[in-house]
């Protein structure tokens, strides 16, 4: 009898042997077949209670971001709500774990998941709050609803913000953020909240790629296209989520984006910034610098001079592909992604959880002082 399943919203590994609970021989499948495009995995192990399981992911250092399993910890879980780190070690081929469940059933993960049943609940929240408005702009190839929340009423002289959540699927701490934001913004008691409804309109859309993130995907939407790689050329025929996303954004307008991601290698929070887009100005810039420098001091785990990949364009040459470089090219406003960690922060470790949901969540309230720095000046 099977012992392992990943047949589940957000399920994905290959079995290799099953037979022995002390060398469970396992691969990550890759998005698409012959890509290197894998990280992400989720799966349930059934009785092995008091057992000294050993899993191995024996294909890990195929992976294009084969780096970030270094220092990495499975994520794990006995009921699905509370996610513990257990070490594992990698060499260099492949990424093994030693664990002895106290449970008959117990989840491994990439990182924490955000699942369909989580979103619903928020989605339900939202359109239950008299401060939001909750809509479907389009489906997706699978007929998935691409769900679009919007606080606050329009009036005259109000900013428009845009935030986007999990364009690549396996980055789940960017809907628990967009989670944790909404949250906040939706806090009628929030002085905070309340004073930034006074001058701005929210639409936030918490995941842009429910396809991907159902069946377990790293970065492909179900078109095996990365959606944040499609902003300058989308078509709805492949990528529709960017695609109904971008058509409401220029009927709404945008005065500021924040796009929320995930890095694999890093131990922080860091941004991706724009400046690379052939219109950016040195209004933008300045706005952005004053939302980073206020970024830091409502969450002091943001790192954003520490050294990182480099993503950041020469002036002018920008291919505008990615949300924010589009963004900030369309409607010359600041623009700005966020990369949330899947290891630990290095500045504040908890080595039991490591990076977490709830971190996630926190990071995403704490971004709303951000943006009340700069929101009168958008």
């Amino acid at each position: 009898m099977g012992k392992i399943s990943s047949n589940f919203d957000s399920g994905r590994i290959k079995v290799i042997d099953e037979s022995d609970w002390s060398a469970m021989r396992l691969t990550i499948l890759p998005d698409r077949e012959g890509s290197d495009e894998f990280m992400g995995f989720h799966f349930v192990a059934t009785g092995g209670r008091g057992r000294t399981c050993n899993f191995t992911l024996e294909d890990a250092g195929k992976s294009r971001w084969s780096r970030g399993w270094k220092n990495y910890r499975v994520a794990a879980s006995y009921d699905g709500a509370d996610w513990f780190r257990i070490p594992a070690a990698f060499d260099g081929s492949s990424l093994s774990w030693t664990h002895t469940p106290e449970s008959d059933r117990v989840s491994y993960a990439y990182h924490a998941p955000y699942r369909e049943t989580d979103r619903f609940a928020l989605i339900g929240r939202c359109g239950a709050s008299p401060l939001a408005r909750v809509e479907s702009l389009g489906h997706t190839l699978e007929g998935r609803s691409i769900d679009l929340v919007t606080v606050g009423e329009p009036a005259k002289g109000k900013k428009v913000i845009w935030v986007l959540a999990r364009q690549h699927p396996s980055e789940t701490q960017g809907e628990f953020a967009a989670e944790g934001l909404l949250d906040r913004l939706l806090d009628a008691a929030d002085p905070l909240s309340a004073a930034l409804l006074k001058q701005a309109m929210f639409h936030v859309v918490p995941n842009m790629n429910p396809d991907g993130s159902f069946k377990g995907f790293h970065r492909y939407n179900a078109g095996f296209v990365d959606l944040n790689r499609s902003w300058s050329d989308t078509t709805k025929e492949k990528s529709p989520e960017t695609w109904y996303v971008r058509e409401r954004m220029r009927h709404t307008g945008v005065d500021f984006c924040y796009d929320i991601h995930a890095d694999e290698s890093s131990h922080y929070p860091w941004p991706v910034r724009p400046v690379g887009v052939p219109s950016w100005s040195k209004k933008q810039g300045e706005l952005l610098k004053r939302f980073e420098d206020a970024l830091l001091v409502a969450s002091p785990n943001y790192q954003p001079d520490l050294p990182k990949p480099n993503y950041d364009y020469a002036p002018g040459k920008d291919p505008l592909a990615m949300a924010i470089s589009w963004t900030a090219e369309t409607f010359g406003c600041p623009s700005f992604i966020i990369e949330l960690p899947f290891l630990d922060d290095e500045f504040n470790p908890d080595e039991r959880v490591g990076w977490s949901p709830r971190r996630s969540r926190l990071f995403g309230a704490a971004s709303l002082e951000a943006l009340a720095a700069v929101v009168g000046d958008l």
